[in-house]
């Protein structure tokens, strides 16, 4: 009778080596990371192997990557002369460093492929919106709906106001943090439009119209969305802190296409049957090096007053925009006409 034992780690030093060549599946990757979780033994055993690995493969060149595998070996097993007891105890702590960051690092990566750590995943997601990074989103609409006369407005453009919701295909959307945005839409009439918030104030600028401000934040991104009080778009935070409290998160793969990165991880969220409001399902597709959201997808929006019923933010780009980008005197002449609106509602 085999001890199980020994084929439990049989099987674990296969899974390190496999997962230290590159050579480990998305499947191995899930059970050498439950391992790892699991047993302290394991991470032990990980430990040794990610040590030895780096050792030889960085410092020698090892293995396939040695350009004569015989004669390194061989040099391995007769060494021409002992080195320094300093270099030795230099390299040792060295390597020994090098090694900890090493598994730190993958131990980190495996973990993060669980399921179960998918919140943890969104935890991360939700922590970098501390950081003030810009983001460009170009926002496509992948389904329309109907109004309630059964037509899509976007197609009666001569018919009353052009409410926020409408004609949002191909508008920009960059955002900066969790607080600022600036929402830039075409209108049929051949203005533009942009709603805006630089995290104190909030403004709309309609063609060559005036400006309108108002103390709350949140005010003119409120209608964007089916008149609701909350934009997912523009309030990632509170979208993603709704994703963790309403909604069945799971792991997706992203299809892959020359324009989606290769590096990037799904997370999909189906919104629970006593959850009131909110995308019926939400897909995120983010790069797990920086937690940057590549593509949002809200699908089964609430469509009360009307808006989208399926939309998209895709990043189109992340560099750094101007320091007063989300203020609204950068995006008109200092003589424009400005109007304080009431505020309606706080956060």
């Amino acid at each position: 009778m085999k001890d199980s034992t020994t084929d439990l780690s049989t099987e674990l030093e296969d899974l390190i080596f496999r997962a230290l060549h590159g050579l480990a599946d998305e499947s191995e990757g899930a059970l050498l990371a439950r391992h790892l979780a699991a047993s302290s033994q394991a991470r032990e055993i990980f430990s040794e192997h990610a040590m030895l690995h780096g050792l030889l493969a960085s410092e020698a060149k090892a293995g396939a990557f040695a350009a004569d595998r015989e004669a390194f070996f061989a040099a391995l097993e007769n060494p021409p002369s002992a080195p320094s007891p300093i270099i030795v105890s230099t390299r040792r702590w060295w390597w020994l460093s090098a090694a900890a960051a090493m598994v730190i690092g993958l131990l980190s990566l495996t973990l993060l492929l669980l399921p179960q750590n998918a919140s943890a995943a969104l935890d991360q997601l939700i922590a970098a919106l501390d950081r003030p990074v810009d983001c460009n989103y170009v926002i496509r609409v992948l389904d329309p709906g109907a109004d309630r006369q059964g037509g899509n407005p976007v197609e009666k453009p001569e018919h009353g106001r052009f409410p926020p919701a409408a004609f949002l295909d191909g508008a920009r959307l960059y955002l900066r943090g969790d607080s600022q945005y600036v929402l830039e839409q075409s209108l049929p009439d051949g203005a533009t439009r942009m709603l805006g918030s630089d995290g104190q104030i909030s403004w709309c600028i309609r063609g060559d119209g005036p400006v309108r401000t108002s103390a709350d934040p949140y005010h003119f991104g409120a209608g964007v969305l089916a008149g609701r009080q909350d934009t997912p778009f523009l309030e990632l935070r509170t979208q993603l802190e709704d994703l963790r409290r309403f909604y069945q998160l799971e792991w997706f793969t992203p299809p892959t296409d020359p324009a989606t990165p290769a590096r990037l991880k799904g997370l999909r969220g189906s919104r629970h049957s006593t959850a009131q409001g909110g995308p019926r399902e939400i897909e995120l597709w983010f790069d797990p090096a920086n937690a940057r959201i590549h593509r949002l997808v809200l699908n089964g929006l609430p469509r009360a007053a009307g808006g989208p019923a399926s939309i998209a933010l895709e990043l189109s780009s992340s560099g750094p925009l101007a320091a007063d980008f989300f203020h609204h005197q950068a995006h008109h002449e200092p003589s424009r006409r400005i109007e304080v609106e009431a505020t309606t509602h706080s956060r």
